[in-house]
């Protein structure tokens, strides 16, 4: 007996599967062949899934009377005292490999922003919490989240805040603390750990629709937050304010924070500071959502 699940596969070769096995749903197959069939199968899986992925579950002679293979993906199976297991993809452990996790590409998480987004706003949505988070760097695979800030807002009112800084035991870049001016000592003596606050900022947020400026970047770190810390997924509906102000400001020279505040006479009183950055980002995007659709600030 085998079942064999393919994602992202080319239709020829699902259609080649057909003659073995039964589709039972759309790219899960299950049948009885021989080893030597099965073998060919998985050989012939291999070549034609390219970047796709596949996992295949079989009998086999051992306490479990089972045994897996995977091809692309980041779920591993590992022997454990003579049982065999799918190990889960720690980010822990990835980031020691130096792997990346599946999707999360800098491409993959612009992808991931635009599909979770919902379209430019003509009216403040009724609840929405701005959010913005300060890091060790650009990436969610390497570096850390430092900050987090996030104001919640009903019905044109905020209606709460929150704020919190992570401890890292690392060392904070130069160039980040020259930055933000967020020092070790200062995450040392204040910061949390990064579960509680991650936790944190998912009660804050709940379901709302999440406004970021850049919102790619900030969701993707509290993703790679997430998964660290064995958390639910941060999958919420976003609105970028670089996004909408494409829209609303197309002549504008750039779409960076510090750019689109001058522009339109806002301020930021501790630019690359979480609480702060949050409070411009709320600013813009409420004076965004009251232009019109070609204003040139």
């Amino acid at each position: 007996m085998i079942v064999v699940v393919l994602e992202k596969c080319p239709l020829a070769l699902r259609g080649d599967l057909t003659k073995w096995l039964q589709e039972i749903s759309l790219g899960v197959y299950v049948g009885r062949v021989s080893a030597r069939v099965r073998d060919e199968l998985w050989s012939r899986i291999c070549k034609e899934c390219k970047t796709g992925r596949a996992t295949m579950v079989f009998s086999a002679r051992n306490e479990q009377h089972l045994n897996y293979r995977v091809h692309n993906t980041a779920w591993e199976p590992i022997d454990f005292d003579g049982i065999k297991l799918m190990m889960r993809p720690s980010p822990s452990r990835m980031k020691a490999l130096g792997t990346k996790r599946v999707g999360w590409s800098y491409a993959a998480m612009r992808s991931k922003a635009r599909r979770g987004s919902v379209a430019a706003e003509t009216d403040e949505p009724r609840e929405y919490v701005v959010l913005d988070v300060e890091t060790t760097g650009l990436d969610p695979d390497k570096d850390a989240i430092i900050e987090i800030a996030a104001i919640k807002v009903e019905q044109g009112v905020e209606a709460g805040r929150l704020h919190e800084l992570i401890r890292y035991e690392k060392g904070i870049p130069k160039k980040i603390v020259e930055l933000t001016g967020i020092t070790d000592e200062m995450l040392a003596e204040k910061g949390i750990e990064l579960e509680r606050a991650v936790s944190d900022l998912l009660s804050f947020v709940g379901s709302r629709i999440v406004v970021a400026h850049n919102a790619s970047f900030d969701t993707g770190f509290v993703q790679a937050a997430c998964e660290e810390c064995d958390l639910d997924d941060f999958d919420n509906e976003c609105i970028d304010t670089i996004t909408l102000a494409k829209k609303k400001m197309p002549d504008a020279p750039n779409y960076r924070l510090k750019t689109l505040l001058g522009l339109l006479n806002l301020d930021n009183q501790i630019p690359h500071r979480a609480e702060s950055d949050c409070e411009a980002t709320l600013s813009l995007f409420s004076k965004l959502i009251k232009m019109g659709s070609t204003s040139k600030g």
